[in-house]
């Protein structure tokens, strides 16, 4: 029985799993009875025939032997609690059955010798090879005996032969077939297991990309080419009041085309535009939400080409701007109400400034100063009138460009800076030819050139020095503003056209500052379809230079 404890990793006992714990019969218990009811059942309906024909065979001992030993081994199957039982130990009923079948063989001229198949075959299905050579060799000293106490025949030694040689045939193949069969159930279940695995990573994959985009504050929806909802994020479904049980149904919030306006028909709803594959980019949609809340949206929508077996759909991208609309109008009332209570001091001013030079025997150099303040006071009230007006490219639509002289803008704003200049001690050099005619707003290019040059005193230490200049090059006007000042770091330099930004030696200085010009200044060059260019050092000064499209002709 040696053989029989080299057992393979399958057997009855693992042939099912150790489940099944809850019924009356586990799947291992089931398996065994099966294999031994078989053979049982065949013996039964074998020893009827024989006590039907040839009841004289149970005269014969070793018959009846046999019969009772696969008859009580049948009912120690029955009885024994298989579950309980280590594996080890099943192959003694198979080897148990061979033994029962050698005592009916014994004396019969191996007429039951084809019992034989059923503990072969069990053995070759379910243990290791070692155990089937231990069955072949326990068959091949049966027969043997058999053909010793019978006596030698020539017609014996075939029948054992092909007995012998049919059981191995049996035994092998079935050997083989199971052991093909435990490598393909052992190959499907590593592949089970490597696809569950895939499952779970797709699967945890998309879970993830799901609370992504759970936890975004924009409202994401995919639909497919035929109008069928694919996925919704939990900003859209909050927003649409959408029921996720039937998230084909409308949601409960209604969508308008302006603030308080009139609803969006059905067709034109962001919604069915996107279900029908139309692209949209930035629209804006009002929203009257379930709460009573009016939401300003900006709805886009993107392709998503087919992927696998997935087809094509579209993304519907919902932004809530409510409180970037409300920033801008309380920025323009701000503005408004900042312009409208400059215009009061400005008024006083001009007024004083005009009176002031109708005043006979003025001195020259008075009469010059009263001029800059007046026009200085001119420009602000412009300036006041554009912010009243609207953003600034809209107060600029209906200003027309025309032949602006840059040698006038240069003096005009040195002299408007003189003053500064002179009380810093700083020197502002002039480098200009006598004419140099750009198209554009003489108005705002002024503005530029002030803003420049404003930085350039205002961050100069005294006795440092500023000097400005333009010349003709290629078909343009260029303008440079070199300072000898504080000076930025290179790591700032990026920054500094944002809104607000101030750099940190302008910050660490003493002079205030709101951090727009340089974007206003930006902001003016492109309008005129120029080109800035800003580099500066930090200790060293910096240059500021500007090119504008020359005047045609000029």
């Amino acid at each position: 029985m040696a053989a029989a404890n080299s057992l393979p990793a399958t057997s009855p006992a693992d042939n099912a799993r150790e489940g099944d714990e809850g019924g009356l019969v586990d799947n291992r218990t089931r398996s065994i009875w099966l294999l031994q009811l078989v053979l049982a059942a065949s013996v039964v309906v074998t020893v009827l025939v024989v006590q039907a024909m040839e009841p004289a065979l149970f005269g014969v001992w070793t018959f009846s032997t046999g019969v009772a030993i696969i008859i009580a081994l049948t009912a120690i199957c029955l009885a024994v609690p298989w579950r309980r039982v280590p594996r080890e130990y099943i192959a003694l009923v198979p080897f148990g059955d061979l033994i029962g079948v050698s005592f009916l063989v014994l004396q019969s001229d191996l007429q039951f010798g084809y019992f034989w198949v059923f503990p072969v075959t069990w053995i070759a299905t379910y243990f290791a090879l070692p155990a089937l050579l231990g069955a072949f060799a326990m068959v091949a000293g049966v027969i043997v005996l058999d053909a010793t106490l019978s006596g030698p025949d020539t017609h014996d030694v075939v029948r054992l032969m092909v007995v012998l040689l049919a059981l191995a045939f049996i035994g092998l193949t079935t050997y083989l077939a199971a052991r093909q069969s435990r490598a393909f159930r052992q190959l499907l279940r590593r592949q089970a297991g490597r696809l569950q695995g895939t499952l779970s990573r797709v699967s945890g994959q998309e879970r993830r990309v799901s609370q992504m985009l759970n936890g975004l504050d924009t409202g994401i929806a995919r639909l497919s080419r035929a109008g069928e909802v694919l996925a919704l994020n939990d900003t859209y479904v909050s927003l649409y009041a959408i029921d996720r049980d039937d998230p084909k149904r409308p949601g409960r919030s209604v969508e308008y085309s302006a603030l308080r306006g009139d609803p969006l028909a059905e067709l034109d709803r962001p919604f069915a535009r996107a279900a029908r594959g139309e692209l949209f980019e930035d629209e804006r949609v009002w929203l009257f939400d379930t709460e009573g809340e009016w939401h300003a949206l900006s709805v886009s929508t993107r392709r998503l080409m087919p992927a696998g077996d997935e087809p094509e759909s579209t993304l519907l991208i919902v932004h809530d701007i409510t409180a970037l609309i409300e920033a801008e109008r309380a920025r323009e009332r701000l503005a408004a109400v900042v312009s409208h209570e400059l215009r009061n001091p400005l008024t006083a001013i001009m007024g004083h400034a005009e009176l002031a030079l109708e005043a006979e025997h003025l001195p020259a150099k008075t009469r010059e100063q009263l001029e800059v303040i007046d026009n200085a006071a001119e420009r602000m009230q412009t300036l006041i009138s554009e912010i009243l007006a609207g953003s600034r490219a809209e107060a600029r639509d209906h200003t027309a460009a025309s032949s602006t002289d840059v040698r006038r803008i240069l003096d005009a704003s040195v002299e408007s800076f003189r003053p500064a200049a002179d009380g810093r001690r700083v020197r502002v050099i002039v480098d200009a030819p006598p004419s140099l005619e750009v198209r554009g707003d003489a108005f705002r290019l002024r503005q530029a050139v002030d803003n420049v040059l404003s930085n350039a005193i205002k961050y100069t230490p005294g006795g440092g020095s500023v000097h400005i200049g333009a010349r003709a090059e290629a078909g343009h006007a260029v303008i440079v503003v070199a300072d000898t000042g504080i000076g930025i770091s290179a790591d700032e330099l990026p920054r500094v056209f944002d809104p607000y930004f101030r750099a940190r030696t302008a910050r660490e200085s003493s002079t205030p500052g709101t951090g727009l010009g340089m974007g206003i200044l930006r902001t003016i060059i492109e309008e005129h379809r120029g080109t800035l260019q800003l580099e500066s050092e930090q200790g060293t000064g910096t240059t500021v230079t500007i090119t504008l499209p020359a005047e045609r002709g000029a």
